[in-house]
């Protein structure tokens, strides 16, 4: 029996990911340098709270991003260059569309409550034919440790022969097996038509 469940990671699959232009277009408005954001914001371990969810509300990580770079602008200024790094691939959420077939479709991300909260709001389409958003903040877990995955097929009610995992990163991809999963590495919508061509009826 196929997979019942498809599963997709978010940013470098459903999304285009560019985390170098995030941060020059953080350099330009929060008039530091990139180098230093990243070390402020992501390689200081930050960003990967917010996605295990030690800062589960939106208003904590910002007044944390604010104490951490001095930044004084919008709110709004503030979440749209945090997300920056994520472009919409409207041609992989049409294809989903195509081939999904029958199945139920989640996402299934490591990102914490300001991505969740800023996305969706700017890109409602993007996630509107999605049966189920599993955000790691609220999993308690990032993928690729192994409870990550269990988390997420407990919220699924899934069995682990149940999904059909998609993600670009191989670190998640081979933890997803580990878990049981069938994981599928992302290298281009092309790639991933063909195979959920194949795949999905």
């Amino acid at each position: 029996m196929s997979p019942r469940i498809l599963v997709l990671d978010l940013g470098g699959v459903l999304f285009h990911f560019d985390h170098a232009h995030r941060l020059q277009h953080m350099a330009d408005i929060f008039a530091l340098p990139a180098d230093s954001l990243d070390e402020l914001l992501w390689r200081s371990g930050f960003s990967a709270e917010c996605d295990s969810g030690t800062y589960p509300h939106t208003a904590d990580i910002r007044v944390r991003i604010r104490a951490a770079t001095g930044f004084t602008g919008s709110d709004d200024d503030l979440d749209t260059a945090w997300c920056s790094a994520f472009r919409p691939d409207h041609a992989v959420r049409e294809m989903l569309e195509r081939h999904r077939g029958a199945r139920q479709l989640a996402l299934f991300t490591n990102n914490g409550p300001l991505e969740q909260e800023t996305l969706l709001r700017l890109y409602p389409t993007m996630f509107d034919c999605f049966d189920h958003l599993l955000f790691s903040h609220r999993l308690g877990h990032r993928k690729p440790a192994l409870p990550a995955f269990d988390a997420a097929a407990k919220q699924l009610g899934a069995h682990p022969d149940d999904i059909l995992f998609v993600d670009d990163s191989a670190a998640n991809t081979d933890a997803a097996r580990a878990a049981g999963w069938t994981a599928l590495h992302f290298h281009s919508r092309e790639t991933l038509e063909q195979i959920l061509q194949s795949r999905i009826r």
